[in-house]
């Protein structure tokens, strides 16, 4: 007698949303199913912290929108993609009317995602991560990469542009509408 096939239970954001993160983990939903991943070193926190506070000045000084450091983002559904970047940017005109829910996370992608690539990651990982982003509407990615010290610039339908430590990110690498925004790839990886 053949056994029938286990069909595996995909969850959805909602559902996910009421999990648990296993204890000394975290975790983001990928086509439905949960992916743990280990607490980010302090040096990864500390540049997604730099970089969320140097774009949260820049967008509340002009009234662009709304900075977000690990939030949730709801990326695709059936399957449900949940994805948490290290940093980022929503313009105002991604913001629902009634304002980013409280209890839920925001449906659709920030207009930057920033993810800090860790001496863990792998590179077929962040880069799912970085087409995820983008499929669902971000306009510009970063890609911190601490060992070549450099970022990555992802924009829909272009390949990336490369800022070393002798370049700055601008408005518009990051998309903002206002020109002025200016932060040294060498203060990223300045200890």
């Amino acid at each position: 007698m053949a056994l029938a096939p286990v069909l595996e239970r995909l969850l959805t954001a909602e559902e996910f949303a009421e999990t648990c993160d296993p204890p000394g983990m975290t975790t983001e939903l990928v086509r439905g199913r949960i992916v743990t991943m280990p607490p980010a070193k302090t040096m990864h926190g500390s540049r997604g912290s730099l970089i969320d506070g140097e774009l949260r000045a820049f967008a509340r000084r002009h009234r662009l929108g709304l900075t977000t450091g690990e939030g949730g983002y709801v990326l695709a559904r059936d399957p449900d993609t949940v994805r948490a970047p290290d940093a980022a940017f929503i313009e105002s005109g991604r913001i629902p009317d009634g304002g980013v829910p409280e209890d839920a996370y925001l449906a659709g992608a920030p207009t930057l995602a920033v993810e800090v690539v860790s001496s863990s990651d792998r590179a077929r990982d962040v880069a799912d991560k970085v087409r995820d982003w983008l499929a669902a509407g971000a306009s510009r990615v970063w890609e911190v990469r601490p060992k070549s010290r450099t970022v990555l610039v992802h924009r829909p339908g272009a390949g990336p542009v490369t800022r070393g430590l002798g370049d700055t990110l601008t408005s518009g690498d990051a998309g903002f509408t206002v020109d002025g925004f200016a932060l040294p790839v060498s203060e990223i990886f300045a200890r």
